[in-house]
């Protein structure tokens, strides 16, 4: 589980401030909550500062083995790119931090089962 104020990697350090809350989440399902609670602006505050970093985050994790644990502090990066995924619905598709015309606060459940869909 990450540390709610783990440090980033040092060329990351700009992003600190969203590591409290889109850094700590371990799950889809927490971060499909997280950004039903968020306000929008919150959501564009977030996406304005990592979106135009995804690629240089990405490409900075893939110096890691997949095949191990990350560091904490690149943990915490790694958390951060998965939450975008969720702001950017909000900005990019819902215009609104919850899917229009479903009551909030919903769920959404994954299953995983050996790749068979």
């Amino acid at each position: 589980m990450a540390n709610f104020n783990q440090a980033l990697p040092a060329a990351f350090a700009d992003l600190q401030s969203f590591v409290p809350i889109w850094g700590s989440l371990e799950t889809a399902e927490a971060r499909y909550l997280q950004r039903q609670a968020s306000r929008q602006e919150e959501l564009r505050a977030f996406y304005d500062a990592m979106e135009p970093r995804i690629r240089d985050i990405l490409s900075y994790l893939d110096d890691f083995p997949a095949d191990h644990d990350l560091p904490a502090s690149e943990h915490a990066l790694f958390q951060l790119a998965l939450g975008l995924t969720e702001a950017a619905a909000a900005i990019e598709v819902y215009g609104a931090p919850c899917v229009p015309f479903v009551d909030a606060p919903h769920h959404v459940k994954i299953d995983w089962n050996d790749g068979v869909i």
